[in-house]
């Protein structure tokens, strides 16, 4: 396999293990069927019937002329063809010193330069890409953006971030305007914070945004909810990480409506099998470590009972130089302390037995 053949097959590679599964299985009508076919495809709903909440839709006044926005929440971008980049943002700021959170389904095959998802000031200029392919969500320092080929920009630097998206995805943005903290969305789970530098001050508006330069993709936003910095929501964000907390709560109800008011907030990061079991082999090590030190402690103690006692031998020392009897009847008694060189032998030994624990076929 020749180097060329061989980077084409690492990329491919990498771009398919970062590639996302839709949210359901469900079937998504083709925007090339034709309308007289016999077969007929219902409109996937899954998702949204978790909340209806809308505190916003999309801003039809400002909405690009490119765009078709059906009843608020759905966007078609670029219904003929494509000839730049269509931005549009929400009807109402997210305002200061509250947690916002807003879900967008992805109804269509993206493909192209961009389609983005994020947030913007009132200082972006909605028009400025019409006749440009290019994208806007954090070209400058007035707006940030998650790309569909996973990657987020800001002040036009881009990182990666996230997983890829495409149809048949849910997207969910959470804005905390209390700290200035940004996070998106995967199909419900986090992909961690994505950046922590967002305005708090009131010199400026902050609008939910979304762009795209492909034809005909479509988009639908199915809820979009506000809260304040309360205790009430400290609260829910603490008990929502413990599952039987959360059931006792739900249980009561005077609780119940906050739990469901705050729904996201049950919402967990996805589980890292790998970092996981490395954590649960370290606290395996750590257990068998001071176990040893345990019984060499005993053993130094059991076979010096009949001689003077040593002086100055703490217990950290025998945990962390092994120290034998040998070195015990070494040391002097004016407080002095002589290390063995056998310590090599011990540390052999103790890695044997480390692997021979954990490594070996039982």
């Amino acid at each position: 396999m020749t180097h060329n053949r061989r980077a084409t097959y690492n990329m491919l590679l990498r771009s398919s293990e970062n590639r996302s599964v839709p949210f359901c299985n469900c079937e998504y009508p083709a925007v090339t069927r034709s309308r007289h076919t016999a077969r007929k495809i219902e409109r996937c709903r899954c998702g949204e019937d978790t909340s209806t909440r809308l505190d916003w839709t999309w801003d039809v006044d400002c909405g690009h002329p490119d765009t078709k926005i059906t009843n608020g929440t759905e966007i078609v971008f670029h219904p003929v063809y494509s000839q730049g980049t269509a931005v549009i943002r929400g009807t109402q700021p997210l305002q200061q010193g509250m947690h916002h959170y807003w879900e967008i389904k992805i109804l269509s095959q993206l493909a192209g330069t961009d389609i983005m998802l994020g947030i913007g000031t009132d200082k972006v200029d909605l028009l400025a890409h019409r006749f440009k392919f290019a994208s806007c969500l954090g070209l400058d320092d007035q707006s940030w953006g998650y790309s569909y080929r996973g990657l987020t920009q800001h002040n036009n630097q881009l990182k990666y971030y996230g997983k890829k998206f495409s149809q048949g995805r849910i997207i969910g943005v959470y804005v905390d305007m209390f700290r200035g903290v940004l996070e998106f969305y995967l199909n419900r789970r986090s992909q961690g914070r994505a950046y922590s530098n967002i305005p708090r001050d009131s010199k400026g508006c902050i609008y939910p945004m979304v762009c795209s330069t492909s034809a005909k993709s479509s988009i639908k936003l199915i809820n979009a909810a506000s809260f304040k910095d309360s205790l009430i929501f400290h609260c829910m964000r603490v008990i929502s990480k413990y599952p039987k907390l959360l059931e006792q709560v739900q249980a009561i109800p005077g609780l119940r409506r906050h739990a469901d008011d705050l729904w996201f907030l049950q919402l967990r990061e996805p589980k890292k099998p790998d970092e996981f079991q490395r954590n649960n082999l370290l606290l395996e090590d750590e257990a068998l470590l001071c176990g040893m030190k345990k019984k060499k402690f005993n053993e130094i103690v059991s076979q010096s009972q009949a001689q003077a006692p040593p002086e100055n031998i703490s217990e950290d020392q025998i945990y962390e130089n092994m120290i034998t009897e040998e070195d015990t009847k070494k040391q002097p008694l004016n407080g002095t302390r002589t290390i063995s060189t056998s310590s090599s032998s011990e540390d052999e030994e103790l890695a044997w037995m480390i692997s021979r624990e954990f490594f070996c076929n039982h």
